[in-house]
């Protein structure tokens, strides 16, 4: 009896040892890509990531990474230098298909989608004193188009090359004078008369910059005429029009502006594991959680599993985020769900 015992401790010290011993399940590491200073995407995600290592940390890790804006995030991510990170329809539908700024990468189908951020408009702003009522009135004028590299950069390009005020291939040549100021730079820049108009993505129809500038000198929307939305949004096919209604928090707003409006993106590399897409997702979508999620950053409250919009483009979700989505009762159309 004693030998049998014997046996059974020494056994049962063997396995404690042998478990000892054995590495541990190393947990599973991801790049988040973030957003430029001043914006709306850095506070927003720094949060998410948070969050998520608070929640999940343990076996998935996410890193918060800095970054120019969408152009940067979307790049990033197809290379597989963000695991994920949040970009405008627009970029993402360009490095899907290799077109526009994205024709020397080529076309890229190393991410999905993984859930619809929210829709922006793009705002383009006067101080409300200001002599220009129209696009027209903006000839000689300087006009911030937002730093390079950021989508809502794009967004002005496109709308102020389309409209003839812009050179994208010289902008030398272009009728404005343009200037590439970050979110807070331009908001003081407008505020101390530096420049004349304001460009940049609204979320869905503000910008925090301009809101605050608001309060001591009021500001004002310009609007599109009919001709030019119709102009911008033919020869975009990811943006639509949208008329922003006046914004009582804007003092000085006194009238809907015609605009366009677009879809951000949450996507993913292949890098990422199904388990790590889904439990990411689970975590950041939460009802409770998001809720609170947005109290802190206000970006977050419009996240949905609304994939209708990639239908006419051809951008396929993960199959682990459409698990999710339809556990959660959204409708995911079966034709843009595919794996790698």
């Amino acid at each position: 009896m004693k030998k049998k015992l014997s046996l059974i401790v020494v056994a049962a010290a063997a396995v404690a040892l042998v478990a000892s011993s054995a590495p541990a399940a190393e947990r599973e590491r991801y790049r988040f890509g973030g957003g430029p200073s001043g914006g709306s995407w850095h506070p927003a995600t720094s949060a998410g990531t948070q969050l998520l290592n608070r929640k999940i940390g343990k076996k998935f890790y996410f890193q918060y990474s800095p970054s120019a804006g969408s152009v940067a995030n979307v790049r990033r991510v197809s290379l597989g230098e963000f695991a994920t990170a949040w970009g405008h329809i627009g970029q993402v539908y360009q490095s899907w298909t290799g077109t526009g700024l994205f024709k020397k990468d080529g076309a890229s189908k190393n991410f999905r989608v993984v859930a619809n951020v929210r829709a922006q408009s793009q705002i383009i702003a006067v101080l409300a004193d200001s002599p220009i009522k129209s696009y027209s009135d903006m000839k000689g004028k300087v006009v911030s188009l937002l730093k390079q590299g950021t989508g809502s950069h794009v967004n002005c390009r496109n709308i102020f090359d389309t409209l003839g005020l812009y050179n994208i291939k010289n902008p030398k040549k272009s009728k404005i004078i343009p200037r590439y100021l970050g979110f807070t730079a331009a908001g003081r820049a407008l505020g101390d008369r530096q420049i004349d108009v304001y460009c940049s993505a609204g979320s869905p129809f503000t910008i925090p910059a301009l809101t605050r500038l608001s309060i001591s000198k009021p500001v004002r929307y310009i609007s599109f005429t009919e001709a030019e939305q119709k102009k911008v949004t033919g020869n975009f096919k990811f943006y639509v029009p949208k008329t922003i209604p006046v914004q009582k928090e804007v003092k000085g707003m006194n009238a809907p502006a015609r605009s366009i409006a677009y879809d951000v993106w949450w996507i993913a590399h292949k890098q990422m594991s199904n388990g790590a897409v889904y439990n990411m997702l689970k975590v950041i979508a939460d009802p409770k959680n998001l809720k609170q999620l947005t109290k802190t950053a206000k970006y977050w409250r419009d996240l949905s599993g609304n994939f209708s919009a990639l239908k006419q483009h051809g951008i396929k979700v993960h199959p682990a985020a459409a698990r999710y989505w339809k556990e959660r009762g959204a409708d995911v159309p079966g034709g843009v769900v595919e794996g790698y």
